[in-house]
């Protein structure tokens, strides 16, 4: 699949992504990016994403997830003990409602976003190895810093980031 060529924001929804994400500090906050594909130009096969809605989502992760996919942790002696702290996970039921809501209103599901509390806004290992689709992945960290990764289907690609 291709990937944006950049990531847009319409209107004010760059300031609620962050201020959604970050007024759940200490915890990792979640939320989906609704909008649209729009190309660059006529004669162009560029495109980029246009997010025009955050959908702010629970954090619903709990401990009894943690080995679901943190086998490529175990071997990470610095990784600190599993949290909402530093874990997320976005309940599949606001996932759905998202897609059905989106769907009525002309836009799409574009990615996924969430906020790394205590590090910087670069996608883990372990947020590579909970991605189940390529697809973008825009991380805030405590600061408010905001990056735009493409997750590729292949967990052992790295991500590429797409301007903002």
């Amino acid at each position: 699949m291709n990937l944006p060529t950049v990531i847009k924001f319409h209107g004010h929804s760059k300031e609620v992504l962050i201020k959604s994400l970050l007024i759940k500090f200490p915890q990792e906050g979640c939320a989906l990016l609704l909008g649209k594909k729009k190309k660059e130009t006529n004669l162009s096969k560029n495109f980029f994403y246009e997010i025009s809605l955050i959908w702010p989502c629970c954090n619903i992760w709990e401990p009894e997830m943690k080995s679901f996919s943190e086998e490529c942790l175990k071997e990470d002696l610095t990784q600190k003990p599993p949290s909402k702290t530093n874990r997320f996970a976005i309940d599949p039921k606001e996932q759905i409602s998202a897609q059905k809501w989106a769907r009525k209103k002309n836009l799409s599901l574009l990615g996924s976003a969430h906020s790394h509390s205590y590090s910087c806004a670069n996608p883990s290992r372990l947020d590579l190895s909970w991605n189940f689709s390529p697809g973008l992945m825009i991380i805030v960290d405590g600061s408010g810093v905001i990056r735009a990764w493409w997750i590729g289907a292949s967990k052992t690609i790295e991500p590429t980031e797409i301007p903002i």
